[in-house]
């Protein structure tokens, strides 16, 4: 049997204004997840790609023995360290001056810079390889990290100059 409501009143089911809000709150906290490591996903790429052209840089000009403007192909030495990448910087290693290539802020700090000759002879078309080596860790998790590596290996055009080239590892690739 129906009852009837006969005084034209309208029930309402219970109010649902906060179910909206309750709802943005329990979301809230893995989307902001999802949208920092998005971030910094896209940071650490452009880390990796500013690696990569640098580290093809640095092997042009290891193969040819020249690198400008800081150690002309004229200079017999270029063994100083620059204090900071702006400034005079004149005389400098080739690993220094890869360093200070760097577009990336965060790069300049922290990347490592190897040049080595794969084999023992450095006779024309022997191989030069320069890798660059950063770590990388994500800022919510400081216990998660990789490294980010680049590496180019091209021939030699002419023999090295070691006195300007200065492999901080001896040029023993590892």
């Amino acid at each position: 049997m129906r009852t009837r409501n006969f005084t034209g009143v309208r029930y309402r089911r219970g109010r649902e204004s906060g179910q909206a809000t309750v709802e943005f709150a329990l979301i809230l906290f893995p989307l902001l997840m999802v949208v920092s490591g998005i971030i910094y996903f896209g940071i650490g790429l452009n880390y990796w790609l500013d690696m990569n052209r640098i580290a093809n840089q640095g092997a042009r000009w290891a193969v040819v023995n020249n690198w400008p403007p800081e150690c002309q192909r004229t200079a017999t030495t270029c063994t100083q360290v620059p204090t900071s990448c702006t400034g005079s910087r004149t005389n400098v290693k080739l690993q220094n001056t890869l360093k200070c290539m760097a577009i990336s802020k965060g790069l300049q700090d922290g990347v490592v810079v190897d040049i080595c000759y794969p084999n023992t002879t450095h006779d024309a078309g022997d191989p030069v390889r320069v890798r660059l080596r950063q770590p990388y860790n994500f800022f919510f998790l400081d216990s998660v990290g990789i490294t980010l590596t680049a590496k180019a290996t091209m021939r030699l055009e002419q023999p090295p100059e070691f006195s300007k080239l200065q492999p901080d590892n001896g040029g023993v690739c590892t």
